[in-house]
C-alpha cells in the first residue's frame, strides 16, 4: 500500500453465528491486540496506534529492532534483560538469516510460554520443531516449570516454505530444517556466552563463557590441568574474600561481583559431566536394600551395573566416577535411583559433589572456582535455574557515594 493508506473495517462484531462462537467481544479485542503486537515485533520500524470507539486504545513506539518493542508487549520486561543478534544460516542453494532476541535466563522467565514468539518473513507463525529446539537448549538454564522469553524471526526464500501445514496458515513446514535448528542453537549459545557485565549504570548479573572442568582430587577443589591454569578468562575476575563461607567476593574491571560458591561449582561440574559421563568399577561392590523395580531400572539406564543379591538386596558394581571415593556414595546412589533420566542424574551428581556452602576456601581455591566458572557455556544460572552471580558496577558505586559532586559544594563552601 502507498504511504498514508488507511484501512477501515466496519461491523467487525456483527452478530453472525460464527462470530458469536468466537467468544466475547472482550476476548476478541484481546486477540486483535495480540495480532497488532505480533505485527509490531516483525516490523519494529513502524509506529502502531490503535483507536477503539474513536478513543486511543494503545500505541507501540518504533525502534531499531524488536529489542525496543518486546518490553512494550510484555510488561515488567526491561531492555537491559535482553540480548539480540542477527546471523546467516548456510543453506544448500540460497542462504537464510535469523534474528534472535533472548531474555537472559537469570533475569527473566515466565510461567506460561506466552513470551516465546517465532516469525517468518515478517509474519508470526509456528514451527513446532523450532520451539522444541529453543526449549531444549535453554532447559537447564531456567527454573523448573518456567518458560523463556524469546523472539525468533527467520528470513527464508519463498520456495523453502510450505504454508499448507495448517488451514489458517499459522504453521508452516520449512525445508532444510536441520540447518535452521543448528542455527538457532548456535545463536542461543553465542548470546549466553558473550553476555557480559553491564557497562551502563545499574546493577546486573555476571555474564561469562566456555568450559573448564573442575575436579576435587584428594578432597581438594582444584581445576584440572588439561588446558592449564594460565588460560585467560573472559573478564579476569580476581577473588578478594569469602563472605560467610558461602559467597566469593570478586573484583572485575567494571566493579564487584558476588558469586555463590556451591552453584557456581555445580554449573562447572554439570557441564563437565555432560561432556564426559564416566562409569567406573568399585573396588568393593556395594549392597543396597529395598530398591523398587523402577529404581533398579533407573540405575541401569544411567549405565550402572546392578544385580540381584538376595531378598530385597542388590549389588552395585559400577558408579559414576565423581562418586567412587565419596563416603556418602550409597546415599548418592539411592538419590540417583529416584531421578527420572540421565540428565537428571547428571544434575544430581553435580549438586552432590559440588562444594557445599559453609566450606572455608583458601584464596587459591576461590580463584580456581572463578576461573572454571567463567569458562562454562551457560554461566548465568545453575542447572536448576538459580542465578549464580550478582554484580555491582563501578558506575553504581560512584553514584551511591556521590563521587560526581563538586568538593566545594559537598562542604557547603559554594552557594
Amino acid at each position: 500500500m502507498a504511504p498514508g493508506t488507511r484501512v477501515l473495517v466496519e461491523e467487525l462484531f456483527y452478530p453472525m453465528p460464527s462470530r458469536r462462537q468466537a467468544g466475547s467481544e472482550r476476548s476478541q479485542l484481546r486477540v486483535m491486540q495480540q495480532s497488532i503486537q505480533h505485527l509490531a515485533l516483525c516490523h519494529p520500524h513502524v509506529t502502531w496506534q490503535a483507536l477503539l470507539n474513536d478513543r486511543p486504545w494503545f500505541t507501540l513506539w518504533p525502534g531499531a529492532s524488536a529489542l525496543n518493542l518486546l518490553p512494550q508487549v510484555l510488561p515488567r520486561l526491561n531492555v537491559t534483560d535482553l540480548r539480540d543478534q542477527c546471523q546467516t544460516v548456510a543453506l544448500p542453494d540460497i542462504n537464510g538469516s535469523l534474528y534472535l532476541l533472548l531474555g537472559l535466563p537469570d533475569r527473566c522467565h515466565r510461567r506460561r510460554p506466552d513470551g516465546l514468539f517465532t516469525a517468518l518473513n515478517g509474519r508470526m507463525i509456528a514451527v513446532p520443531e523450532l520451539t522444541e529446539q529453543i526449549l531444549r537448549v535453554l532447559r537447564r538454564s531456567l527454573p523448573r516449570d518456567r518458560f523463556p522469553v524469546v523472539f525468533l524471526h527467520l528470513q527464508a526464500a519463498p520456495h523453502h516454505i510450505d504454508w499448507h501445514r495448517a488451514p489458517d496458515k499459522s504453521k508452516v513446514y520449512l525445508q532444510h530444517l536441520p540447518q535452521w535448528l543448528t542455527g538457532v542453537e548456535t545463536a542461543i549459545q553465542h548470546l549466553l556466552q558473550t553476555a557480559q557485565i553491564e557497562t551502563t549504570p545499574g546493577d546486573g548479573h555476571q555474564r561469562l563463557t566456555q568450559l573448564l572442568k573442575l575436579a576435587e582430587p584428594g578432597g581438594q577443589y582444584q581445576t584440572a590441568d588439561e588446558d592449564g591454569d594460565d588460560v585467560p578468562t573472559p573478564l579476569g575476575l580476581k577473588a578478594i574474600a569469602q563472605v560467610h563461607h558461602r559467597y566469593i567476593l570478586a573484583e572485575h574491571p567494571a566493579g564487584l561481583c558476588l558469586v555463590e560458591q556451591h552453584i557456581a561449582h555445580e554449573r562447572v561440574l554439570y557441564e563437565a559431566l555432560c561432556d564426559r559421563w564416566e562409569i567406573v568399577e568399585l573396588p568393593v561392590a556395594m549392597t543396597l536394600a529395598n530398591l523398587s523395580d523402577r529404581q533398579v531400572e533407573q540405575l541401569q539406564t544411567i549405565g550402572l551395573t546392578v544385580e540381584p543379591f538376595g531378598p530385597d538386596l542388590w549389588t552395585v558394581r559400577t558408579v559414576p566416577a565423581p562418586l567412587r571415593d565419596r563416603p556418602d556414595c550409597a546415599a548418592a546412589l539411592r538419590e540417583l535411583s529416584q531421578t527420572g533420566n540421565l540428565d537428571s542424574a547428571l544434575v544430581a551428581t553435580a549438586c552432590r559433589t559440588a562444594i557445599r556452602n559453609g566450606t572455608p576456601l583458601e584464596p587459591a581455591a576461590m580463584q580456581q572456582i572463578l576461573n572454571a566458572w567463567q569458562r562454562t557455556r551457560k554461566p548465568q544460572t545453575c542447572p536448576h535455574g538459580r542465578p549464580i552471580c550478582l554484580t555491582l558496577n563501578e558506575s553504581s558505586l560512584a553514584r551511591y557515594f556521590r563521587r560526581s559532586w563538586v568538593i566545594g559544594k559537598s562542604h557547603g563552601l559554594e552557594p
